[in-house]
């Protein structure tokens, strides 16, 4: 998703700083774009190390000033993650920022709202899968990135769901 997301970010005039664990993916992210692109801050970094995640997200934003956009998908523990961007956000910025939290069709639904600052709005992409003639697919990351960006160019709707979030019922259960 990342690979897709972040030239789309960077249009749309966006600095972006990407956090991902595995740095090999990390530098694959920039094959296609300009090299060095300005805009661009890529991080391999284990989110799941609390300390390190507070440090750098303190860091990005020392270096090119408050975040006013979060795109998360994080996998558990996903609310650990959330808590310390959310304070880190809040050290250096006071006004209104967004929080895009993309779940998987497993996740449980519960928003993370109780562990963010005030000054987030929360908003959710919540990914499901396709229907074909087989049977059902996952989403495809040009699908993700889709749901993403239309979050994105839309601060105003709470929740975003990309593809089928429940399966239909057979129709001799009915």
């Amino acid at each position: 998703m990342l690979a897709g997301l972040t030239p789309a970010l960077i249009d749309r005039g966006y600095w972006v700083t990407v956090i991902a664990r595995d740095a090999t993916r990390l530098a694959a992210l920039g094959h296609g774009m300009a090299p060095n692109p300005p805009s661009i801050t890529p991080l391999a970094l284990d989110y799941h190390d609390g300390n390190k995640l507070h440090k750098w997200v303190e860091h990005v934003q020392l270096m090119q000033g408050p975040l006013d956009l979060v795109v998360a998908w994080v996998h558990e523990p996903r609310d650990e993650v959330l808590r310390i961007v959310g304070e880190e956000v809040l050290a250096y910025r006071h006004d209104a920022w967004r929080l895009i939290d993309v779940r998987g069709i497993q996740s449980r639904l519960e928003s993370p709202k109780d562990i963010l600052p005030e000054t987030c709005q929360y908003q959710r992409v919540q990914l499901g899968y396709v229907q074909i003639p087989e049977g059902y697919r996952w989403l495809t990351h040009t699908e993700i990135v889709e749901g993403v960006l239309q979050t994105v160019d839309d601060p105003k709707t709470p929740v975003t769901t990309v593809g089928l979030t429940t399966l239909p019922v057979p129709s001799e259960l009915c």
